[in-house]
């Protein structure tokens, strides 16, 4: 291999990396959570949402993180809220959280939170961390409106909410037709059987009058019999 032919290599090589670099960092790179930390004597408070940037309608959660100590040293307190009572406050509206330890962050809490209105939220903190008192209001990340995320817009109802009203309402029409004629039926299915009882009761009615009449006729005909056997017997014992 020629001295040309190493550094014409060594050059795509090198390229290659610087655009792989180029490439690939913008999309490995996070954007910055927006939390704020606030300093209460030794403690560090951290507050921001679980999930950013943030819109209405859309699941999300306070997230709270607490550290003792400054800087990177800083420790994670462990049961640090068991003294703190923490409301999400939206204008003079107040709520407050039950927020839960993290599983895979020690210091960290989140309490689960659906923002329904755009606008700044905050976290009002009162009661102690180990002894340090915290009464303060932290602001948390404005909420931003779902309709951003929404496409085409939707202005006052949607053509989908339009339509799901729409077939709503054939389904309930479908549904009383289908209670009307499932009464109509039962209706006649009704006066059916009681037709049927009514024919029943007329077929007995006569094979009770066929059998009085045969039993009546039968009885006559035996009567006759005798009444012949009676006459016969007497002819004879008169000759």
């Amino acid at each position: 291999m020629t001295r040309k032919t190493k550094q014409f290599l060594v050059t795509v090589i090198f390229l290659s990396l610087v655009a792989s670099i180029v490439f690939i960092s913008p999309l490995s790179v996070k954007p910055a959570e927006a939390h704020i930390t606030k300093v209460y004597g030794n403690y560090l408070v951290q507050v921001g949402w679980n999930n950013e940037p943030v819109y209405t309608g859309l699941v999300n959660a306070a997230q709270v993180t607490i550290k003792k100590g400054s800087g990177d040293a800083a420790k994670p307190v462990i049961n640090a809220i068991k003294d703190l009572q923490i409301s999400v406050k939206y204008g003079s509206v107040t709520k407050p959280l039950d927020f839960l330890p993290s599983s895979t962050v020690d210091g960290q809490y989140t309490a689960v939170l659906i923002p329904t209105r755009v606008g700044t939220y905050s976290l009002v903190f009162t009661g102690t961390v180990e002894g340090q008192t915290i009464d303060d209001e932290i602001p948390l990340d404005d909420v931003a409106s779902v309709d951003d995320l929404n496409f085409p817009p939707s202005t006052g109802s949607s053509p989908n909410t339009s339509a799901n009203v729409g077939q709503l309402g054939t389904l309930v029409n479908q549904l009383t037709n289908d209670i009307e004629d499932a009464k109509n039926n039962a209706d006649a299915a009704s006066k059916s059987v009681s037709n049927v009882v009514q024919s029943f009761q007329e077929v007995k009615d006569t094979t009770d009058r066929l059998y009085m009449i045969s039993m009546t006729g039968i009885g006559i005909g035996i009567a006759g019999i005798v009444i012949a056997v009676i006459a016969i017997t007497r002819n004879k014992q008169q000759n």
